[in-house]
């Protein structure tokens, strides 16, 4: 996909050119987003979808260095699809989730951070009243979005059912971000996994804080310690999906 490549290309390059401003970055946050991602699968006809996405994130524990900040916190990521079938004989959606316990270090300049933990990926079949539109499709195979044989079968019961192919492995992240200017920040990550219809990811966004605007949330979200909002941009690249997604990120 042109357009993810493009965007990751001028993430990176500011990266590279813009000047770097200190500031504290914060491990505790909700992102709740959703984005556009083009899937690559032989078994899929409606390819191109929009995905639901939850990042949360909490700091455990954390130590002040000299000039510097050390900490451990833990991670939960879920992905949701719509309906990712245009076959008339079934639904498919998607469920990917990961969760872990991730180690982080903080600058003035920038932060960086690994994580490690396990996850997995669930594509779900319901079957419809309908007949098959593509009777050229057949089930089986080891692509978690192969649909199962008995679908297609004339002798299927009348009744929905439910068929689910289910991958799982170790998940592994490590990532960099920096401040740009006062309330913008940059990062790029590299995600890697032993499940197929995972693999490894590339993944850059850019963030726009809103610390001293009147869409902040302190006062909304006071009982969490008071916080703020962001609205971020992200661009990723995997060996099975190009995606571009927008989300609303809450840190304190």
């Amino acid at each position: 996909m042109q357009v993810t490549q493009i965007g990751i290309f001028l993430v990176v390059s500011l990266c590279c050119t813009l000047s770097v401003y200190p500031n504290d970055i914060s491990y505790t946050y909700w992102d709740i987003g959703v984005a556009l991602s083009d899937r690559d699968s032989e078994h899929l006809s409606d390819d191109q979808n929009i995905y639901g996405d939850i990042d949360f994130s909490q700091t455990l524990y954390q130590k002040s260095l000299p000039e510097s900040q050390i900490g451990v916190h833990a991670w939960v990521e879920v992905t949701q699809s719509r309906n990712l079938s245009n076959d008339t004989a079934y639904t498919l959606t998607l469920l990917q989730s990961a969760a872990g316990v991730g180690v982080h270090y903080s600058t003035d300049l920038f932060s960086t951070y690994f994580r490690l933990g396990t996850g997995g990926s669930s594509a779900k079949f319901k079957t419809t009243q309908q007949s098959s539109s593509n009777p050229v499709v057949t089930g089986g195979g080891g692509d978690i979005f192969a649909p199962p044989i008995s679908i297609f079968s004339k002798d299927r019961p009348r009744s929905q059912t439910t068929h689910t192919n289910q991958e799982d492995g170790v998940v592994g992240k490590i990532g960099v971000r920096w401040h740009l200017f006062e309330n913008y920040q940059i990062g790029a990550a590299v995600q890697w996994s032993d499940i197929d219809s995972i693999g490894t990811q590339y993944s850059t966004y850019i963030q726009k804080n809103f610390k001293n605007s009147p869409v902040n949330a302190r006062t909304t979200f006071s009982p969490f310690g008071g916080g703020y909002m962001s609205v971020k941009t992200e661009a990723t690249i995997t060996e099975h999906t190009n995606s571009i997604g927008l989300s609303l990120v809450y840190s304190f």
